[in-house]
């Protein structure tokens, strides 16, 4: 495949510390195939999502929850697939485009929560945020980063407010494995992009093992929200069984 064709990614021509594999089908073994990480989890979320321990709340209420979030990790590891295998444009819409479509299922997601949208109205919500994200870093690829980090600082501070306002009770040791999680395979990200450390045709990079470590993360975070257990008088969420 003559991925040269094609509009090469704006990171380059040092993107990573990975060597690509010049004229090869896949220019970046180790950064696309640790992505399928995420394409296992999203297809256990979408065919053995009873097999999650759900408290009661909106995730156990409608299982489609579950599904749409799975596709959305599916996504996720295909796009960034794409992305490393090319080291092109698209590719790279396709990769920042999935990381978006999971963090935005939870900052609507928590909008729902706090009785800002009524529940039926998600998808709608979801769906236009996730267009309005695309168009705006095809436009401005430059902001793609920025814009993902403010979208997790958002989500850690719909949890932090939610956990004030209502005080549900969850399984917590999820979220401190999502934080470490993300924290640590961002600190090999940044390893892994600075090229403080870097072995570029290593077996397994910082970038790689971003890849494995935020799959653990996305997951977490996921059984976070699904163990929390809510009534109407704790969490004024009016959760009806």
């Amino acid at each position: 495949m003559d991925w040269t064709k094609f509009t090469p990614a704006s990171c380059l021509p040092d993107c990573w510390c990975e060597a690509p594999r010049i004229g090869s089908f896949i220019l970046e073994p180790v950064n696309s195939w640790t992505n399928f990480i995420f394409v296992l989890l999203g297809l256990f979320l979408i065919f053995f999502d009873k097999k999650i321990p759900y408290g009661s709340n909106f995730l156990s209420m409608n299982r489609g929850y579950s599904r749409v979030y799975g596709s959305a990790l599916i996504f996720l590891g295909f796009g960034s697939f794409l992305f490393h295998a090319s080291q092109t444009f698209v590719g790279q819409w396709f990769d920042v485009f999935g990381m978006y479509l999971v963090s935005a299922f939870f900052v609507v997601y928590n909008l729902i929560r706090i009785k800002l949208l009524k529940p039926h109205s998600f998808f709608i919500y979801y769906l236009l945020s996730c267009t309005s994200l695309g168009l705006f870093i095809y436009f401005f690829p430059d902001s793609r980063r920025w814009l993902f980090g403010f979208l997790v600082l958002l989500i850690l501070f719909q949890i932090i407010y939610t956990n004030i306002k209502f005080k549900s009770i969850f399984k917590s040791f999820y979220l401190v494995i999502s934080i470490l999680t993300y924290l640590m395979g961002q600190f090999l990200w940044y390893l892994d992009k600075s090229k403080i450390w870097c072995h570029p045709y290593a077996l397994m990079n910082g970038h790689g093992l971003w890849h494995l470590l935020t799959g653990i993360s996305s997951m977490t975070i996921f059984l976070y929200f699904a163990s929390e257990q809510t009534t109407s008088t704790e969490s004024g969420l009016s959760i009806q069984v």
